[in-house]
This record gives C-alpha cells, sequence and structure tokens, in this order.
C-alpha cells in the first residue's frame, strides 16, 4: 500500500473530552526578599507587595522554635539593661543618658534589630536643633525608605499598614537623622548591619532557615487540621454511578464536609443509598507507610535548621531541651554559653552600642557603654581579666575601690642574688 493511501484511509480522531476531577497544587520556590524602586512613589518597596516585614512578624507567630530563638537571643542581648563602667566618675552624663535611653525602649529596639534586621529610633530635638530631648523606639515595619540621593537616604516615610496604601493615602515623610531641617524637630536614625547587595533594607541574620520556618509552621497547621476534619484524609470515597456536572460535584462535596467535619465527628461511619451493588460507594483506605516517622523527620529537621540559623550552639540555653550531651555535662554548657555570647550576642550589642554612642555624643554625652549580661558568672572567663574596668563588663558587678588589688595582675618581683664570694666571706 502506498503512502497516499495510507493518509487516506486515516479517520481523524477527535480529541477525547477529560473532566478534570483532580487539583495540583503548585509550591512556589523560596527567593530572598525583592527590594523595588517604583517611579511613581517616592519610597523603596520591601518584598513582595511591600509587605516583607510583616511576613517576618508571621513567621515569628506561627514557628515555635523560631519564636523561642528569638525571645532568648533577645533577652540574652539586653541581658539586664544598658549601663557604664565609668557610671560612677560621671555621674550626671550617666544620668542624662538614662533620662534619654529609658529600658523600655532599649528593649523594644533590640526586639526589632533581631526579628527585622533593622531598627529604628525617633530622635526628637530642642528648639533650635542645638540638644536632643528624647530618644524613642519607633516601629520598624511602617517606616520605608526614601530613594537615596547622593547615595544617602535622607528620609523615611511611614504608614500604619503598608499592605493596604490607598491612592489617595499621604504616607509622612520623616527625616533621617542629621538630614532635616532646622524647623524639623523629628528625625529617624536606623540600625542596620551591613549585607552585601543590600543598601536601603538590611535581611536578617536567620534569613537561610526562613524557609524551614514555614515548613514547621505548615507541619503543625498539618495535624491541626488533621484533628479537625472528621472525614480523614486517608480514606477515598468514590461513587461509581458516573462522574456529574461541576455544580453536583461542589454541592456533594460541601454537603459531606459540613456532615462529617471537626474533631468530634470523628470515628463516625458513612451510610450510603445505592441502586445496586454495582453502584455502591467505595472506601479505599490510602496507607502512606512510616507516616509518623517522615512527620518526625520534619519537625526535627526543621527545628535543627532553624537554630543553625540563629547561630545557637547549645539549644538547652534557650530552654530547649535537646539530647547533645549539653544538658549533662556543665563544662560543655559553660563552652556553649561563651562561645554564643561572643559570636552571636556580642555583635549585635556592639552595633547597638556604637549607634547609642553616636546619638549621645550630639548632647555632649561620652561614657563608656556595655550591656549587662545574664550569663552566670560561674560561665565567665575571669582567668585573663586584669582590669576593673574590664571585670565589670565581664560581669556586671560594680567593684569598690578595694578589691581593685584582687583582680590587678601580680608582678612577681625579682631580688637581685648576691655573688658568690661575699657569701663565702660571710
Amino acid at each position: 500500500m502506498s503512502r497516499k493511501s495510507i493518509k487516506a484511509n486515516r479517520k481523524p480522531q477527535n480529541p477525547r473530552k477529560v473532566n478534570p476531577s483532580m487539583r495540583v497544587i503548585n509550591l512556589s520556590g523560596y527567593e530572598i526578599p525583592k527590594v523595588r524602586e517604583n517611579a511613581r512613589k517616592e519610597w523603596v518597596e520591601y518584598g513582595d507587595d511591600n509587605n516583607y516585614f510583616y511576613e517576618l512578624i508571621e513567621r515569628y507567630l506561627g514557628s515555635p522554635t523560631n519564636s523561642r530563638c528569638i525571645n532568648g537571643i533577645v533577652d540574652m542581648i539586653y541581658g539586664r539593661g544598658l549601663n557604664a563602667t565609668d557610671s560612677t566618675d560621671k555621674p550626671d552624663m550617666f544620668g542624662k543618658m538614662q533620662s534619654l535611653l529609658k529600658p523600655t525602649d532599649i528593649k523594644r529596639v533590640v526586639n526589632d534589630l533581631k526579628m527585622l534586621g533593622q531598627a529604628t529610633i525617633q530622635v526628637i530635638y530642642k528648639a533650635g536643633k542645638r540638644e536632643i530631648t528624647g530618644l524613642h523606639h519607633f516601629p520598624m515595619e511602617t517606616l520605608r525608605a526614601e530613594k537615596a540621593k547622593d547615595g544617602k537616604v535622607q528620609a523615611y516615610y511611614y504608614h500604619p499598614d503598608w499592605v493596604n496604601v490607598k491612592p489617595t493615602d499621604k504616607p509622612k515623610r520623616i527625616p533621617s537623622f542629621r538630614n532635616g531641617g532646622k524647623s524639623e524637630r523629628r528625625e529617624i536614625y536606623c540600625i542596620k548591619p551591613y549585607r552585601a547587595g543590600f543598601y536601603y533594607y538590611s535581611p536578617v541574620d536567620y534569613q537561610g532557615c526562613l524557609q524551614y520556618c514555614s515548613l514547621e509552621e505548615e507541619v503543625s497547621n498539618y495535624h491541626i487540621n488533621n484533628i479537625k476534619n472528621g472525614l480523614q484524609p486517608s480514606l477515598l470515597l468514590n461513587f461509581n454511578n458516573g462522574i456529574p456536572t461541576d455544580e453536583i460535584q461542589e454541592l456533594i462535596e460541601r454537603k459531606i464536609y459540613d456532615k462529617f467535619s471537626g474533631s468530634s465527628n470523628a470515628g463516625r461511619f458513612i451510610l450510603a443509598f445505592n441502586e445496586s451493588t454495582e453502584t455502591q460507594a467505595n472506601i479505599e483506605p490510602i496507607h502512606l507507610p512510616d507516616a509518623h516517622a517522615q512527620y518526625d523527620f520534619l519537625a526535627k529537621e526543621s527545628r535543627e535548621k532553624i537554630m543553625i540559623g540563629h547561630g545557637v550552639v547549645s539549644p538547652i540555653l534557650l530552654g530547649i531541651k535537646d539530647n547533645t550531651g549539653f544538658g549533662n555535662n556543665a563544662e560543655e554548657l559553660r563552652t556553649a554559653s561563651i562561645l554564643m555570647d561572643n559570636i552571636v550576642i556580642r555583635p549585635f550589642q556592639t552595633l547597638l552600642i556604637d549607634a547609642f554612642k553616636e546619638l549621645l555624643s550630639f548632647n555632649g554625652i561620652f561614657l563608656d557603654l556595655y550591656f549587662t549580661t545574664l550569663q552566670p558568672i560561674e560561665f565567665t572567663e575571669l582567668e585573663n581579666i586584669s582590669t576593673k574596668v574590664k571585670r565589670e563588663e565581664e560581669t556586671g558587678e560594680k567593684l569598690s575601690s578595694d578589691k581593685i588589688e584582687d583582680i590587678e595582675v601580680d608582678v612577681e618581683v625579682i631580688e637581685p642574688t648576691e655573688n658568690k664570694e661575699e657569701e663565702e666571706l660571710v
């Protein structure tokens, strides 16, 4: 048979119409926060829908491990408050510092810096802008940076809810520190660490573990919904009497959900009325092998990666029990506490202290500031401490002058030896 006859004998087949009965959910990949400059707006957007700060807050509220890590590290950074080693030598300056930097404002600034990656302070000036009369915490999630001019962010825009900004809304412009006019008595000072590739905003230090925070949140949501739904997802209900229309499918689904949803209805049987055994409804169990092991793995993996992202050396330091041995070995726990204090807590404290010193210097206040630690004195390395000031910074203890001799380095005095000839003569 020739090729032409084969083509002639072919009958075109109409495409088979398939009623879609399966839904596919596409899971989007994790992306870093986007920083976008909109030509029609004066401020710089942060994240999708200009809502990245609120996404960080949601990860804090939804993930128990992430919440505990942030709370614990914030408590360690703040410790027992801000102090100065030369407070007794400069009591006037120390009193002015305490009147400007209130403990409540400092704790909120520390919380924003850890949770959101940056923090802001509202600077209030006296008339004439020759003196600062107030330093108050300002919620970072309510601010957006103005487009830079000459390489500087000269202002921030305030709005209480950036997600629902209306075209008629006009966010308030607040100048940044030292960029306001003489008549503008309120400015914004932003505290943020340097991050390569970011200028307007600084990502959080635990950026790499945010996807695991979402995973931990989704695992918990799955278990909650699994308990609340009386119609277990492990049962498949088949109606073997043809495929009805979409409207009828939605009606049947809604009636079944209304009748069998809720944890109080779990375990009830399903009563089906059928015309014959050939059209009966079949319930087929779908077994997931080792389901408990899989969920247990996801929970442990999420917790471990979240703690790695936060730089937690030992979970027990934050009140998280773990079988790593740190809980039973006092020396290992002491080492973990010292290590975390140096590689995680101190960098935050240094960044904050440098910012506070810059603000206080405007009023002529110069103090050797430090945060009083929460670390037990037994965990503090005192062997190499040779000065009173250094000991106070490490322990937070004020020492009187009569105790200075106990911590100063003892210098061994070597007396000259006598000559052997003189000894023999004697």
